[in-house]
Protein backbone atom coordinates (compact mmCIF):
# COMPACT_ATOMS: atom_id res chain seq x y z
CA UNK A 1 0.00 0.00 0.00
CA UNK A 2 2.67 2.17 0.95
CA UNK A 3 4.52 1.59 -2.26
CA UNK A 4 1.75 2.69 -4.25
CA UNK A 5 1.20 5.64 -2.48
CA UNK A 6 4.86 6.68 -3.03
CA UNK A 7 4.18 5.61 -7.19
CA UNK A 8 0.98 7.55 -6.42
CA UNK A 9 3.05 10.53 -5.23
CA UNK A 10 5.80 10.28 -8.19
CA UNK A 11 3.53 10.22 -10.94
CA UNK A 12 2.24 13.27 -9.28
CA UNK A 13 5.18 15.09 -8.90
CA UNK A 14 6.60 14.30 -12.41
CA UNK A 15 3.33 15.08 -14.23
CA UNK A 16 3.72 18.68 -12.16
CA UNK A 17 7.13 19.10 -13.72
CA UNK A 18 6.25 17.93 -16.91
CA UNK A 19 3.34 21.15 -16.56
CA UNK A 20 6.10 23.35 -15.40
CA UNK A 21 8.22 22.83 -18.16
CA UNK A 22 5.52 22.96 -20.33
CA UNK A 23 4.33 26.43 -19.69
CA UNK A 24 7.59 27.74 -19.08
CA UNK A 25 8.68 26.83 -22.86
CA UNK A 26 5.01 28.31 -23.92
CA UNK A 27 5.94 31.43 -22.25
CA UNK A 28 9.61 31.70 -24.14
CA UNK A 29 8.17 30.76 -27.62
CA UNK A 30 5.41 33.69 -26.97
CA UNK A 31 7.89 36.11 -24.78
CA UNK A 32 11.80 35.18 -26.59
CA UNK A 33 12.46 39.09 -26.02
CA UNK A 34 11.72 39.10 -22.93
CA UNK A 35 14.03 36.58 -22.17
CA UNK A 36 16.78 38.07 -24.67
CA UNK A 37 16.62 41.38 -23.04
CA UNK A 38 16.38 39.55 -19.27
CA UNK A 39 20.04 38.43 -19.64
CA UNK A 40 21.27 41.01 -21.23
CA UNK A 41 20.72 42.52 -18.13
CA UNK A 42 22.24 40.00 -16.47
CA UNK A 43 18.85 38.42 -14.76
CA UNK A 44 17.58 35.22 -14.92
CA UNK A 45 13.75 34.81 -16.09
CA UNK A 46 12.20 34.52 -12.43
CA UNK A 47 14.43 37.87 -11.42
CA UNK A 48 13.12 39.88 -14.71
CA UNK A 49 9.62 38.62 -13.74
CA UNK A 50 10.09 40.16 -10.05
CA UNK A 51 11.56 43.20 -11.49
CA UNK A 52 9.48 44.00 -14.43
CA UNK A 53 6.28 41.90 -14.36
CA UNK A 54 4.72 39.23 -16.20
CA UNK A 55 5.25 40.70 -20.12
CA UNK A 56 2.25 41.40 -22.77
CA UNK A 57 2.67 41.99 -26.18
CA UNK A 58 3.50 45.63 -25.84
CA UNK A 59 6.64 45.31 -23.51
CA UNK A 60 7.57 42.46 -25.80
CA UNK A 61 7.61 44.24 -28.80
CA UNK A 62 9.65 47.01 -27.25
CA UNK A 63 11.98 44.69 -25.69
CA UNK A 64 12.30 43.04 -29.32
CA UNK A 65 13.34 46.66 -30.88
CA UNK A 66 16.14 47.01 -27.81
CA UNK A 67 17.84 43.55 -28.35
CA UNK A 68 17.89 43.69 -32.38
CA UNK A 69 19.16 47.42 -32.03
CA UNK A 70 21.87 46.42 -29.72
CA UNK A 71 22.52 43.25 -32.32
CA UNK A 72 22.70 45.89 -35.54
CA UNK A 73 20.12 44.12 -37.15
CA UNK A 74 18.36 46.92 -38.94
CA UNK A 75 16.05 45.12 -41.43
CA UNK A 76 14.91 43.26 -38.36
CA UNK A 77 14.07 46.29 -36.22
CA UNK A 78 12.56 48.18 -39.07
CA UNK A 79 9.67 44.89 -39.06
CA UNK A 80 9.44 45.12 -35.27
CA UNK A 81 9.10 48.54 -35.68
CA UNK A 82 6.12 48.38 -38.07
CA UNK A 83 4.15 46.76 -35.59
CA UNK A 84 4.18 49.66 -33.23
CA UNK A 85 2.86 53.23 -34.32
CA UNK A 86 1.94 54.76 -31.08
CA UNK A 87 4.83 54.90 -28.76
CA UNK A 88 8.09 56.99 -28.63
CA UNK A 89 10.15 53.71 -28.62
CA UNK A 90 8.70 52.56 -31.18
CA UNK A 91 8.86 55.83 -33.20
CA UNK A 92 12.84 56.43 -32.22
CA UNK A 93 13.73 53.00 -33.08
CA UNK A 94 11.84 52.91 -36.44
CA UNK A 95 13.87 56.28 -37.37
CA UNK A 96 17.22 54.41 -36.29
CA UNK A 97 17.02 51.35 -38.51
CA UNK A 98 15.72 53.62 -41.47
CA UNK A 99 18.79 56.04 -40.76
CA UNK A 100 21.52 53.20 -40.77
CA UNK A 101 19.85 51.95 -44.01
CA UNK A 102 19.95 55.62 -45.55
CA UNK A 103 16.24 55.96 -45.63
CA UNK A 104 15.31 58.42 -42.86
CA UNK A 105 13.72 61.46 -44.48
CA UNK A 106 12.46 59.25 -47.20
CA UNK A 107 10.46 57.23 -44.80
CA UNK A 108 10.34 59.93 -41.70
CA UNK A 109 6.36 61.20 -41.93
CA UNK A 110 5.39 57.60 -43.15
CA UNK A 111 4.93 56.71 -39.58
CA UNK A 112 3.73 58.10 -35.97
CA UNK A 113 5.93 61.10 -35.19
CA UNK A 114 6.03 62.44 -31.59
CA UNK A 115 8.15 65.38 -32.54
CA UNK A 116 11.54 65.53 -31.69
CA UNK A 117 10.94 62.24 -29.10
CA UNK A 118 10.58 60.54 -32.05
CA UNK A 119 13.95 60.70 -32.82
CA UNK A 120 15.92 61.36 -29.02
CA UNK A 121 14.54 59.40 -26.50
CA UNK A 122 14.70 62.31 -23.47
CA UNK A 123 16.98 61.03 -20.65
CA UNK A 124 15.70 63.08 -17.11
CA UNK A 125 13.56 62.79 -13.70
CA UNK A 126 10.79 61.12 -15.25
CA UNK A 127 12.38 58.49 -17.73
CA UNK A 128 12.17 54.34 -17.06
CA UNK A 129 15.02 52.48 -16.82
CA UNK A 130 14.03 51.02 -19.70
CA UNK A 131 14.19 54.47 -21.85
CA UNK A 132 17.40 55.59 -20.29
CA UNK A 133 18.96 52.12 -21.27
CA UNK A 134 17.72 52.61 -25.10
CA UNK A 135 18.60 56.22 -25.71
CA UNK A 136 22.29 56.13 -26.21
CA UNK A 137 21.83 53.63 -29.25
CA UNK A 138 21.44 56.92 -31.59
CA UNK A 139 24.04 58.66 -30.12
CA UNK A 140 26.45 55.89 -30.40
CA UNK A 141 25.62 55.41 -34.34
CA UNK A 142 25.79 59.12 -35.20
CA UNK A 143 29.47 59.00 -33.40
CA UNK A 144 29.02 60.98 -30.06
CA UNK A 145 30.77 58.67 -27.83
CA UNK A 146 30.35 61.24 -24.50
CA UNK A 147 26.55 61.10 -24.91
CA UNK A 148 26.55 57.05 -25.62
CA UNK A 149 28.51 56.59 -22.45
CA UNK A 150 26.36 58.38 -20.67
CA UNK A 151 23.16 56.70 -21.30
CA UNK A 152 25.18 53.35 -21.43
CA UNK A 153 26.65 54.26 -17.76
CA UNK A 154 22.95 55.27 -16.37
CA UNK A 155 21.58 52.64 -17.97
CA UNK A 156 23.96 50.08 -16.22
CA UNK A 157 23.05 51.94 -12.83
CA UNK A 158 19.01 51.94 -13.04
CA UNK A 159 18.83 48.25 -14.42
CA UNK A 160 17.03 45.92 -11.89
CA UNK A 161 21.03 44.29 -11.08
CA UNK A 162 23.10 47.08 -11.70
CA UNK A 163 25.10 44.70 -14.70
CA UNK A 164 24.45 43.56 -18.50
CA UNK A 165 26.41 42.91 -20.46
CA UNK A 166 24.07 45.48 -23.01
CA UNK A 167 25.54 48.37 -21.11
CA UNK A 168 29.47 47.04 -20.40
CA UNK A 169 29.56 46.18 -23.93
CA UNK A 170 28.46 49.80 -24.94
CA UNK A 171 30.87 51.34 -22.20
CA UNK A 172 33.97 48.71 -23.79
CA UNK A 173 33.28 50.21 -27.57
CA UNK A 174 33.10 53.68 -26.63
CA UNK A 175 36.25 53.85 -24.52
CA UNK A 176 38.20 52.07 -27.58
CA UNK A 177 36.61 54.34 -29.86
CA UNK A 178 38.21 57.18 -27.89
CA UNK A 179 41.00 55.59 -27.17
CA UNK A 180 40.77 55.36 -23.55
CA UNK A 181 42.66 51.61 -23.49
CA UNK A 182 42.45 51.43 -19.69
CA UNK A 183 39.17 52.04 -19.20
CA UNK A 184 38.03 49.93 -22.52
CA UNK A 185 40.14 46.96 -20.79
CA UNK A 186 38.57 47.09 -17.35
CA UNK A 187 35.30 46.60 -19.08
CA UNK A 188 36.29 43.67 -21.65
CA UNK A 189 37.62 42.11 -18.43
CA UNK A 190 33.98 42.21 -16.79
CA UNK A 191 32.71 40.68 -19.93
CA UNK A 192 35.67 37.86 -19.82
CA UNK A 193 34.02 36.66 -17.15
CA UNK A 194 30.49 35.73 -18.88
CA UNK A 195 28.90 33.56 -20.48
CA UNK A 196 30.31 32.26 -24.09
CA UNK A 197 28.94 34.95 -26.24
CA UNK A 198 30.81 37.83 -24.26
CA UNK A 199 33.70 36.55 -23.76
CA UNK A 200 34.27 36.04 -27.51
CA UNK A 201 33.07 39.31 -28.05
CA UNK A 202 35.54 40.33 -25.27
CA UNK A 203 38.26 38.37 -26.81
CA UNK A 204 37.68 40.02 -30.21
CA UNK A 205 38.54 43.53 -28.99
CA UNK A 206 41.67 43.13 -26.56
CA UNK A 207 44.12 44.83 -27.38
CA UNK A 208 46.49 42.96 -30.35
CA UNK A 209 43.66 41.14 -30.90
CA UNK A 210 41.84 42.91 -32.98
CA UNK A 211 40.82 41.26 -36.26
CA UNK A 212 39.98 42.90 -39.46
CA UNK A 213 36.65 43.75 -38.93
CA UNK A 214 37.09 45.18 -35.60
CA UNK A 215 39.30 47.55 -36.73
CA UNK A 216 37.22 49.00 -39.53
CA UNK A 217 34.32 49.23 -36.94
CA UNK A 218 36.82 51.16 -34.05
CA UNK A 219 38.14 53.51 -37.43
CA UNK A 220 34.80 54.39 -38.78
CA UNK A 221 33.40 55.24 -35.25
CA UNK A 222 36.49 57.44 -34.87
CA UNK A 223 36.13 59.08 -38.03
CA UNK A 224 33.09 59.75 -36.78
CA UNK A 225 33.78 61.97 -33.30
CA UNK A 226 33.71 65.32 -32.60
CA UNK A 227 36.91 67.66 -32.95
CA UNK A 228 36.20 69.99 -29.83
CA UNK A 229 35.12 68.81 -26.49
CA UNK A 230 32.65 71.37 -25.78
CA UNK A 231 30.56 71.39 -22.63
CA UNK A 232 26.85 70.78 -23.33
CA UNK A 233 23.59 70.29 -22.11
CA UNK A 234 21.60 66.64 -22.78
CA UNK A 235 18.80 69.23 -24.55
CA UNK A 236 20.77 70.95 -26.82
CA UNK A 237 20.70 68.08 -29.74
CA UNK A 238 21.55 70.62 -32.93
CA UNK A 239 24.45 71.85 -31.08
CA UNK A 240 25.89 68.72 -30.67
CA UNK A 241 24.90 67.59 -34.19
CA UNK A 242 26.64 70.51 -35.69
CA UNK A 243 29.48 69.84 -34.23
CA UNK A 244 29.65 66.36 -35.21
CA UNK A 245 29.19 67.72 -38.42
CA UNK A 246 31.89 70.60 -38.41
CA UNK A 247 34.25 67.66 -37.69
CA UNK A 248 32.87 65.44 -40.36
CA UNK A 249 31.01 67.23 -42.51
CA UNK A 250 30.45 63.65 -44.33
CA UNK A 251 28.75 62.10 -41.92
CA UNK A 252 25.36 61.97 -43.73
CA UNK A 253 23.22 60.49 -41.13
CA UNK A 254 24.30 63.39 -38.43
CA UNK A 255 23.15 65.76 -41.31
CA UNK A 256 19.61 64.06 -41.91
CA UNK A 257 19.25 63.81 -37.85
CA UNK A 258 19.69 67.85 -37.84
CA UNK A 259 17.58 68.24 -40.33
CA UNK A 260 15.02 65.93 -39.66
CA UNK A 261 15.30 67.60 -35.87
CA UNK A 262 14.53 71.31 -37.86
CA UNK A 263 11.36 70.32 -39.22
CA UNK A 264 10.10 67.90 -36.67
CA UNK A 265 10.51 71.02 -34.15
CA UNK A 266 8.82 73.03 -37.23
CA UNK A 267 11.76 75.67 -37.21
CA UNK A 268 12.01 76.31 -40.51
CA UNK A 269 15.21 79.49 -40.27
CA UNK A 270 17.22 76.63 -38.70
CA UNK A 271 16.29 73.98 -41.30
CA UNK A 272 17.82 76.67 -44.64
CA UNK A 273 20.92 77.41 -42.20
CA UNK A 274 21.27 73.49 -41.82
CA UNK A 275 20.68 72.27 -45.12
CA UNK A 276 23.31 71.52 -47.97
CA UNK A 277 21.26 70.27 -51.16
CA UNK A 278 24.34 68.83 -52.19
CA UNK A 279 24.84 66.70 -49.65
CA UNK A 280 21.54 65.05 -49.09
CA UNK A 281 18.47 65.27 -50.73
CA UNK A 282 14.95 63.77 -49.91
CA UNK A 283 11.14 64.78 -51.25
CA UNK A 284 10.83 65.46 -47.60
CA UNK A 285 13.84 68.73 -47.91
CA UNK A 286 11.94 69.27 -51.60
CA UNK A 287 8.48 70.26 -49.71
CA UNK A 288 10.20 71.39 -46.70
CA UNK A 289 11.75 74.41 -49.01
CA UNK A 290 8.75 75.13 -50.84
CA UNK A 291 7.39 76.61 -47.67
CA UNK A 292 9.93 78.42 -47.01
CA UNK A 293 10.18 80.16 -50.68
CA UNK A 294 6.64 80.37 -51.14
CA UNK A 295 6.58 82.38 -47.94
CA UNK A 296 9.84 84.55 -48.62
CA UNK A 297 8.82 85.11 -52.34
CA UNK A 298 11.49 82.99 -53.67
CA UNK A 299 9.40 80.43 -56.21
CA UNK A 300 12.29 80.99 -59.19
CA UNK A 301 13.60 78.64 -61.47
CA UNK A 302 16.88 79.52 -59.75
CA UNK A 303 15.55 78.58 -56.66
CA UNK A 304 13.96 75.66 -57.58
CA UNK A 305 17.01 74.28 -59.70
CA UNK A 306 19.32 75.34 -56.69
CA UNK A 307 17.52 73.45 -54.01
CA UNK A 308 16.81 70.37 -56.20
CA UNK A 309 13.26 70.38 -56.38
CA UNK A 310 11.67 67.89 -58.73
CA UNK A 311 8.75 69.26 -61.24
CA UNK A 312 6.60 66.43 -59.28
CA UNK A 313 7.04 67.74 -56.09
CA UNK A 314 6.32 71.42 -57.20
CA UNK A 315 3.04 70.24 -58.84
CA UNK A 316 2.04 68.22 -55.71
CA UNK A 317 2.53 71.54 -53.58
CA UNK A 318 0.31 73.36 -56.35
CA UNK A 319 -1.96 71.20 -55.85
CA UNK A 320 -1.95 71.08 -51.81
CA UNK A 321 -2.02 74.68 -51.81
CA UNK A 322 -5.33 74.77 -54.21
CA UNK A 323 -7.11 72.21 -52.13
CA UNK A 324 -5.86 73.77 -48.86
CA UNK A 325 -7.36 76.94 -49.67
CA UNK A 326 -10.53 76.35 -51.35
CA UNK A 327 -11.26 74.83 -48.10
CA UNK A 328 -10.23 77.66 -45.88
CA UNK A 329 -7.34 75.59 -44.18
CA UNK A 330 -9.49 72.99 -42.34
CA UNK A 331 -7.97 70.24 -43.80
CA UNK A 332 -11.06 68.28 -44.73
CA UNK A 333 -9.65 66.99 -47.90
CA UNK A 334 -6.29 66.86 -48.27
CA UNK A 335 -6.04 62.86 -47.36
CA UNK A 336 -3.51 62.19 -50.08
CA UNK A 337 -1.21 64.65 -48.64
CA UNK A 338 -1.13 63.42 -45.21
CA UNK A 339 2.50 61.76 -45.48
CA UNK A 340 4.06 65.37 -46.55
CA UNK A 341 5.97 67.69 -44.71
CA UNK A 342 3.19 70.69 -45.99
CA UNK A 343 0.40 68.44 -43.86
CA UNK A 344 2.51 68.13 -40.60
CA UNK A 345 3.51 71.52 -40.64
CA UNK A 346 0.17 72.81 -40.72
CA UNK A 347 -1.74 70.53 -38.77
CA UNK A 348 0.64 68.15 -36.26
CA UNK A 349 0.07 69.17 -33.07
CA UNK A 350 1.74 68.72 -29.89
CA UNK A 351 0.63 66.75 -27.33
CA UNK A 352 1.04 67.96 -23.40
Amino acid sequence: MKRKALRTVWIVLAAAALAVGAAQAVFLLRHPYFRKYAAQNGLSLREARKAWGRPDGISELAMGLAVESSLENWDRVAALAAEDRTSEVGTYYYNLANAMRGQLPDRLLDYYQPFERGLFLPVGEHSTPFVIGCAGDVWFALGDMVMAERDAMLGLIFSPAHKGSRYVRRLAETNLVTGDREAASKFLRMLLDGPRRDRKWAEERLPGAWTPAVERRIEGKRALLPALDVVHGMDQVPLILRLLLNANPGNRMALDYLLCYDLLTKDLDAFVGDYVPALTASRLYEEAMLIVLAAKGGMNEENLVRYHIAAETLERFNRFVTVYRRDGGSGRNLGEFRNTYWYYFYYAVRNE
